[in-house]
């Protein structure tokens, strides 16, 4: 690696580190813990996904998402699924419509405060954040099997290792990112 990669690498990760925390204070402030805003995300992206599917999309241990799930149904934000399972043993899960408003309220106080800091930035810098975004996303290692399948679904292709990396597919992928 260059002097000139191990620098960028260093800044991009002091300033994820930055951005990670004020991600914990924003869902503090909502009442809800940034691990378990993630399994409302995940749930939201997966509907009916279980215990080991949340503990695999997060790549952390099932007991602990167990306890995650735990305290989201004692709030009201998760619910057991209706639909049957081929597996008996299968439970499924999804979000509430009170977990689906705190996603909703999340989602717009981050795009909000994120939004109102672009603001204050010139023409250029926007520009230069729009083409850092693109490029941030286009690294297949950062993005789950599913967000890939859900991208490859959404552009109408299959998935051939080789993640697209036009203009307008980052653009429309940032547009369904919003919804």
């Amino acid at each position: 690696m260059r002097p000139e990669e191990a620098d960028l690498a260093h800044r991009l990760q002091r300033l994820v580190i930055r951005l990670n925390r004020e991600l914990r204070w924003e869902s503090a402030e909502i009442g809800v813990s940034s691990a378990d805003a993630m399994v409302l995300f995940d749930l939201r992206r997966r509907p009916g996904a279980g215990v080991s599917d949340l503990a695999g999309m997060a790549q952390i241990a099932r007991s602990v998402i167990s306890e995650r799930v735990k305290r989201l149904q004692a709030a009201g934000l998760v619910e057991r699924d209706a639909v049957a399972c081929e597996d008996r043993r299968r439970v499924g899960l999804k979000i509430t419509a009170a977990g689906h408003a705190v996603l909703t309220r999340m989602s717009r106080i981050r795009r909000d405060r994120i939004a109102v800091r672009l603001a204050g930035l010139s023409d250029d810098d926007r520009a230069a954040i729009e083409r850092a975004v693109d490029a941030l996303d286009r690294l297949p290692q950062w993005r789950s099997a599913a967000e890939l399948a859900a991208d490859a679904e959404r552009d109408g292709r299959k998935i051939d290792g080789q993640q697209s990396q036009g203009r307008d597919q980052d653009h429309e992928r940032r547009q369904a990112r919003q919804t």
